[in-house]
């Protein structure tokens, strides 16, 4: 119901202008921070999280790794830290996803 809302009240092209940001931010999770084991869990939050959450979560976690100085190879701290921030952005919103 929500999305039939969204393209009520903004249109259809305004609905797939954002699924197509949906789509691009979940390519470039997996590409970047899947550690095996986190599909599932991040097409849930890309589904369920709103663009700027997921957005926030990979600035913060992109952040972070820096800060910490984790290698570009460590898929799997990568992995936990951007979980960790999807979760966060999600219990915010009064929404739970999978355990990480």
């Amino acid at each position: 119901m929500e999305n039939l809302n969204f393209i009520r009240e903004y249109g259809i092209g305004k609905f797939i202008e954002g699924q197509t940001k949906r789509i691009n931010l979940l390519k470039t999770m997996i590409k970047d921070f899947d550690d095996g084991r986190s599909r599932s869990f991040l097409c849930k939050a890309t589904a369920l999280l709103d663009i700027s959450s997921i957005e926030g979560s990979l600035k913060k976690t992109r952040e972070k790794i820096k800060s910490e100085g984790i290698k570009p190879g460590d898929t799997k701290t990568m992995s936990r830290i951007l979980k960790g921030f999807l979760n966060e952005a999600a219990s915010g919103k009064g929404t739970e996803l999978i355990r990480s």
